[in-house]
């Protein structure tokens, strides 16, 4: 409880951008018109997602759809910053001011804890990439040893410096 209590909200800063739903927003149904979309969030359906279901009941449910690959950059950087993260040593030059001046040591520190308590990284994949104005976030998914399934979501400012960070529990 106190883990997805910490990682639901601890180091939620930055823009107040919502976090959206995996599939992009439907198109208005024929007729109306006066719909904006603000944002878009793009994802592509797995292979797996779009073969013929399997008639064994026992196999594990399928994965969720993984958004376009991202360049290899973008994912190393998301996986640096998380690894920092959960090392509980950040750098801060890597964020902007106002995210270094939100994240404290104390808060840092006890999600550093949380998400160590969780073992060892299994999966680190981005699902995500959410575009609103001139802001771009990345949702990667990591699964660890024990649930619960965390979702980091990231963007960077045109300068190169984190300007928003989300650490949040999945279902």
């Amino acid at each position: 409880m106190v883990v997805r209590r910490v990682l639901s909200g601890m180091l939620s800063a930055g823009l107040a951008a919502p976090l959206l739903a995996a599939a992009p927003v439907p198109a208005p149904p024929p007729g109306v018109s006066g719909s904006r979309v603000f944002a878009r969030a793009e994802a592509e359906p797995s292979p797996a997602a779009t073969a013929a279901p399997s008639p064994a009941a026992d196999e594990a449910p399928p994965r969720p759809a993984v958004a376009s690959t991202p360049s290899p950059e973008v994912a190393a950087r998301a996986r640096a910053e998380f690894e920092a993260n959960r090392s509980g040593k950040i750098d801060r030059t890597h964020y902007t001011a106002d995210m270094a001046a939100r994240m404290t040591d104390a808060s840092l520190a006890e999600v550093s804890t949380s998400l160590k308590a969780l073992g060892a990284v299994k999966s680190f994949t981005q699902v995500r990439k959410i575009t609103q104005g001139a802001l771009t976030l990345y949702v990667f998914r990591v699964e660890f040893e024990k649930p619960p399934v965390v979702e980091e979501a990231i963007a960077w400012n045109a300068a190169g410096k984190v300007d928003f960070l989300q650490f949040r529990t999945t279902q």
